[in-house]
């Protein structure tokens, strides 16, 4: 059964409003832009304005900030205020999303996506593999890049860049990375970090799958206003022939999990492993197509199909509201008498590492994690509502409730109350079979998660 495609849902404040968010984000089909003149320069009054609002309206609300944390933000904000008059537009920005990211919490966000809109921007897309980054989109002129890995920018080495990106994102390094594209792609922004000493343009190095160094200069494209907020996730599916854009990966040549992209519910049998494969790449309603029904469906045709054994691909969920998922976690163990695989990645988040935590405790010596570990810790703060500074655009969400999925939030006044009606308590989600998506298996069009779940019921036959 397949589905109609992803919403833009924002209203809902449950546990995983950011992962419900960065879904919605990544939800846009179509990198096209339309050029737009830069945004006029921010004068200190109105610089100003968008700090009160910034202390009032987010600083104040979040929880996640330790004391020394809250401290050294603070003392970042005292400075920034003291120096409006010499501030730009994109320095004002990347301060606040620095001052955000101390709070050290994945939920606590300065979203690099609409950023990326006011800024400019190089024709490459690129994505994280592991620690390093490669163009799996790039404008026809530049098709030669595809598969490469970005090794520096200017005279700054990808680590050096590497580490000034997660300054801007809050998490762990994985989540952290996660954003840093929006960054990575923009002269404008590192300039204004610092790193380059114009913003217009930037020589980037790169190293191709066939291991050649390639110097490129890019004329960075200008702000646009249609520009795709999507972020790095969505450059891992092909493009198609509405997109003057061109991608690494072809329609016909993807594994089932790159199918579909624009679809964010599906399942199908693999005869082949004697089991169903359920893949949920977000945890909150289509357009007109509640997620409750259609995990109700996935387990009416589980359960009409009688395979023994089920892979529950959440590789690419980013999020939205654990108790729309919760019955039907609970519930999978039911449904098959064999064994239950587990996709994850870093790009797991929010709901969608909740759900797996009602799994797990639910039937533990019958689910194995496989690929990567989830893109949060097991303890976070979640919840709050977006805040939308009135001068400046930056979109920020503020944390204001906790999850502590060691414990069930036992003897933690402060956490979400689903999580406290309905705990979650499992000791680790680290992947049990480490299965990370490599460039390499990625260009092959393989897919090694799949290729460990085969492994595993092959050696247990």
């Amino acid at each position: 059964m397949k589905t109609a495609n992803g919403s833009r849902r924002s209203h809902a404040r449950t546990a995983t409003m950011l992962g419900l968010i960065l879904t919605a984000l990544a939800a846009a089909t179509r990198p096209g832009e339309t050029q737009t003149p830069p945004p006029d320069p921010l004068t200190a009054s109105q610089m100003r304005e968008d700090l009160d609002v910034f202390h009032r309206e987010f600083f104040a609300a979040d929880r996640a900030y330790s004391p020394a944390a809250r401290t050294r933000a603070e003392a970042m904000l005292a400075d920034l205020a003291g120096t409006l008059e010499t501030t730009t537009r994109a320095q004002f920005e990347l301060t606040l999303a620095k001052a955000v990211a101390l709070a050290d919490n994945g939920h606590t966000t300065s979203f690099g996506g609409p950023r990326a809109r006011r800024f400019n921007r190089v024709p490459v897309r690129l994505t994280p593999f592991g620690e390093q980054f490669h163009v799996l989109w790039a404008r026809p002129a530049h098709a030669d890049l595809l598969g490469a890995r970005l090794i520096g920018i200017g005279a700054r080495p990808i680590a050096e860049l590497r580490d000034s990106a997660r300054t801007l994102t809050g998490g762990t390094p994985a989540w952290r990375d996660r954003s840093a594209s929006f960054f990575l792609e923009s002269p404008e922004q590192l300039a204004a970090a610092g790193l380059l000493e114009t913003g217009d343009a930037a020589g980037y190095v790169f190293e191709t799958l066939a291991g050649d160094t390639v110097e490129r200069r890019f004329v960075a494209e200008p702000p646009a206003a249609r520009r795709a907020d999507a972020g790095a996730r969505r450059w891992l599916f092909a493009a198609d022939e509405t997109t003057e854009w061109r991608s690494l990966q072809s329609a016909g040549s993807v594994p089932w999990s790159f199918q579909d992209g624009s679809v964010p519910f599906r399942w199908t049998m693999l005869p082949e492993l004697d089991a169903a494969i359920v893949d949920l790449r977000q945890n909150h309603d289509a357009p007109d197509l509640p997620i409750r029904r259609v995990v109700r469906a996935f387990a009416d045709s589980i359960r009409d199909a009688a395979p023994r054994h089920l892979v529950l691909d959440m590789r690419l969920n980013g999020g939205g509201d654990l108790n729309t998922t919760r019955d039907f976690m609970r519930g999978l163990p039911d449904l098959v008498p064999g064994h239950i695989f587990v996709l994850m990645s870093p790009w797991t988040f929010s709901a969608a590492i909740s759900s797996i935590g009602y799994l797990e405790q639910t039937a533990p010596e019958r689910v194995t994690l496989v690929g990567e570990g989830p893109g949060d810790r097991l303890e976070f703060f979640a919840e709050g509502g977006v805040v939308r500074l009135p001068n400046s655009g930056v979109v920020l969400l503020p944390a204001t409730e906790r999850h502590d999925y060691r414990t069930g939030c036992r003897d933690k006044p402060d956490c979400h109350g689903s999580v406290v009606r309905h705990p979650i308590a499992v000791p680790s989600l680290t992947a049990d079979l480490p299965a990370p998506w490599t460039i390499a298996a990625y260009a092959a069009g393989r897919d090694p998660a799949m290729e460990a779940v085969a492994a595993a019921l092959d050696d247990g036959r």
